[in-house]
């Protein structure tokens, strides 16, 4: 079995800093795989294990993506392909539009794995545009996933419901992050990934004429919130009924 994995190297949200106006400030920001993306690199891992085969990581982004990629390979991805583009001018479309030639050229796979969505934006729609432009069926939300011979069974995770549905292989999925549990590399793992190839694309050059984003970023500003500070003072009891007392002043409670 083929599988390819999609990833992101995201912006580490929690590590963002903000100028005197409110507004993130990009340059120098530290990056990392998006969280989810490991859920759907340790799937691609598990179905390996069970059908045997290689998995491959793809990667669309700056030079520093390829720290992603070899995450994915210490994780145990057999290899890596890295499509380079500017992050700051690509919409999901010509983000997937760059994933699915590339896949194409070094495939052909049996099944594309994403996650949800990446841990920065999280539009939720390059597996969905990844799927149509490779022609191949799309199921979202995945929490299980069974492929027996040309065919698969997912098991997806809706807002008040679990629905099963089948599909034949050759497929795209994106998988929630309830899946699995990702595994972490062990120190001699990630020393051999710097052994494993990556290979180099540009993006550019590989995405098919005509798909040039349509997306221009006009502004980026963090959402103002403001807090009270109340110091309760006093023994347990005491503190406790205050504390009560101010939350149904302030509705919390009824």
């Amino acid at each position: 079995m083929k599988i390819a994995v999609c990833v992101k190297h995201a912006v580490d949200e929690a590590e963002l800093r903000l100028d005197t106006e409110g507004r993130p400030v990009l340059a120098g920001a530290a990056g990392k795989m998006s969280t989810f993306d490991k859920n759907a690199v340790e799937e691609g891992l598990r179905l390996k294990s069970a059908h045997q085969g290689e998995v491959v990581v793809f990667v669309v982004g700056a030079a520093e993506s390829k720290k992603t990629l070899k995450e994915a390979l210490a994780m145990g991805a057999d290899r890596g392909v890295f499509v380079a583009a500017d992050p700051l001018v690509i919409d999901a479309l010509r983000t997937a539009s760059m994933l699915a030639a590339a896949i194409r050229r070094s495939g052909p796979y049996d099944v594309v794995i994403c996650s949800e969505g990446s841990s920065d934006t999280y539009t939720g729609q390059v597996p969905p545009m990844l799927g149509e432009l490779l022609g191949v069926a799309y199921v979202g939300y995945a929490r299980k996933i069974e492929v027996t011979g040309g065919s698969a069974r997912v098991e997806r995770s809706l807002e008040d419901s679990v629905e099963a549905v089948e599909t034949s292989v050759p497929f795209a999925v994106s998988v929630v992050s309830e899946i699995n549990e990702p595994r972490y590399p062990t120190l001699v793992q990630i020393m051999q990934a710097s052994k494993k190839p990556i290979e180099e694309l540009n993006g550019g050059e590989i995405a098919p004429p005509g798909t040039i984003s349509g997306v221009e970023v006009v502004s980026m500003s963090s959402q103002p919130s403001t807090r009270k500070h109340v110091m309760i003072e006093g023994g347990p009891d005491e503190a406790a009924a205050k504390l009560l007392d101010a939350l149904s002043r302030e509705g919390v409670l009824k």
